[in-house]
């Protein structure tokens, strides 16, 4: 056996080398455990809590962080006496270190959020926003959580894709609040790891995957990104860094193992566990405190039935078609957006129309002229459901342009129609509406069709295969107006339609001429002055009068 001596007076520097050889080269393993979107679905923290728990018993740097959108989407949590204190009572037992906030925390409103601040065990972060009060005002960019010496940067910003650069909630409820582009946010913590001493630095957002690659891709300081928003699934390596989205609705929660060297990510693991597995573990005390949220039979009384499962055009359906009901509107209009669940085959109850529409909508009538409804359809950018009265019809000239018709008579553009809908449609869109309502109803659109379902219908619904949505309006028919030609001699009329008259009157309203079925009509006779020529169509429930000179 061959030894390697070593002279005692050089033990001391040897040491002092392999010391700072192995901090020099120390590898650290970091568990980041991530859900997004919960949207206030809270049946698997009874799984989270023993994933979390276990890794925790073998690593110390486990963390847990949550990327927005804590609320809205389940009646239990969103229709609980304190709104939304379910989910946060859930989310400080399993544990969680930090959330960012998502755009649909201002659901509730600034008042609500505010005690749900006050409620939670752990930080919010959001760059992007100020201008709030209470704890929403003393929210910060960005926190540093440190564990077992090692340290973690999370800054926070919220998505502003609502028109004026908002997030996409309603716009009463961020009144006061002001937003900035969440990008621009992260040049300001680009020195953290001197500065502060941090290891990593963590994008934590509810931004959009599309713009979490713009943070990558902008800011090479940025180690990884934990995102949320739009409900993908991934766990992937982009530009510089890493990005981690992990579903929705707490379906799922991801699991990021990073091994750290020299504050650089060296090697990037993820997986994404399935909740729905039956062979996850429950934490029973936090089971029962689930079962116990849920135990609230008035959610649960039946209020009506349908014959079959619909979708989401079809869900839309029947819900402006009750709004209709509710409103005797001209016209109802429910956006795809705000509808967040399907009505299911079988019993409805409240339960089932607050998990449809969760966000506790004003419902508003606006009176406005032709010209203004088509200006709406026109210039509206999402997708919408819609209802009409049985004596208003919607359709199209042959310059493709809306036009609209009462008890089967052409609307002129002046004339007046009911339009129904969501309050926070118009609140966004608030340059397509007159100032104000004709009429504001005193409850929520969710309230309204439990009301039509309990008080206007005994009979189950049936809206299979149903589709209202707005591209269907006008699909069936073109309809082509007749085109007048008034000449020195003749008047011409091309029109398609076999039914028609015209008429002759004198400035003082004496019928001079009449003409039926001719597409053609001689005014030499006729002495110089002015006159109105009137054409009756459609069996005389339309006309059209034009004045000209002889």
């Amino acid at each position: 056996m061959n030894l390697l001596l070593i002279p005692l007076k050089r033990i001391p520097t040897l040491l002092y080398f392999l010391a700072f050889q192995c901090a020099t080269f120390a590898q650290e393993t970091i568990v980041i455990f991530a859900i997004n979107d919960p949207h206030s679905e809270i049946e698997n923290f009874a799984k989270i809590k023993p994933l979390i728990d276990a890794e925790k018993a073998k690593n110390q740097k486990v963390y847990f962080v949550a990327g927005g959108d804590l609320f809205s989407g389940n009646p239990i949590v969103d229709y609980h006496q304190n709104k939304g204190y379910p989910m946060i009572d859930m989310l400080n037992k399993t544990g969680l270190d930090v959330s960012v906030i998502g755009n649909h925390e201002f659901d509730y409103g600034q008042a609500i959020l505010n005690d749900r601040l006050e409620q939670a065990n752990f930080p919010f972060i959001c760059d992007n926003v100020s201008g709030g009060t209470g704890k929403l005002g003393d929210i910060q960019g960005s926190t540093i959580i440190t564990k077992d010496d090692f340290s973690i940067a999370f800054v926070g910003v919220v998505e502003t894709g609502s028109p004026g650069g908002y997030p996409l909630t309603h716009p009463k409820k961020i009144q006061g609040l002001s937003f900035t582009e969440g990008l621009d946010s992260f040049e300001n913590y680009k020195d953290l790891k001197v500065s502060d001493n941090v290891d990593l630095i963590v994008a934590l957002t509810h931004y959009g995957s599309y713009k979490d690659e713009e943070i990558l891709e902008t800011y090479n300081f940025v180690d990884l990104v934990i995102g949320g928003h739009n409900n993908q699934e991934y766990g992937v390596a982009h530009a510089n860094g890493y990005k981690v989205m992990s579903g929705v609705n707490l379906e799922k929660i991801s699991k990021t193992t990073l091994t750290v060297t020299n504050k650089q990510i060296t090697n990037f693991e993820f997986e994404l566990i399935n909740l729905s597995n039956s062979s996850l573990a429950l934490d029973n005390a936090l089971a029962e405190d689930i079962d116990g949220y849920f135990n609230n039979p008035s959610f649960y009384t039946n209020i009506g039935s349908s014959v079959s499962t619909l979708t989401k055009t079809s869900t839309g359906c029947f819900y402006t078609d009750a709004l209709k009901v509710i409103s005797d509107s001209d016209m109802v209009i429910q956006n795809f957006g705000g509808i967040r669940d399907k009505i299911y085959e079988g019993i409805i109850t409240p339960f089932s129309i607050y998990s449809i529409d969760p966000f506790g909508n004003g419902f508003d009538t606006y009176t406005m002229s032709v010209t203004a409804l088509r200006n709406f359809l026109n210039e509206y950018p999402s997708s919408f459901s819609y209802s009409l009265d049985t004596s208003f019809k919607v359709s199209k000239n042959q310059n493709n342009e809306f036009i609209f018709f009462k008890d089967d008579i052409l609307l002129q553009d002046s004339s007046q129609i009911t339009l129904s809908l969501n309050d926070y449609i118009s609140s966004v869109y608030p340059n397509l509406f007159p100032t104000t309502p004709s009429y504001s109803f005193p409850l929520t659109t969710a309230d309204y069709l439990i009301e039509y379902l309990t008080n206007h219908t005994d009979q189950p619904i049936d809206y299979l295969n149903c589709n209202q949505k707005n591209n269907t309006l006008n699909i069936n028919e073109i309809v082509h107006e007749p085109i007048i030609k008034i000449y020195p001699s003749y008047i011409e009329i091309n029109s398609e339609e076999d039914n028609f008259s015209g008429e002759i009157y004198n400035i003082t309203g004496q019928l001079i001429y009449r003409s039926v079925n001719s597409n053609k009509i001689d005014i030499q006779f006729l002495a110089n002055g002015i006159y109105l020529f009137k054409l009756n169509s459609r069996n005389g429930t339309q006309f059209k009068v034009q004045r000209f000179l002889k």
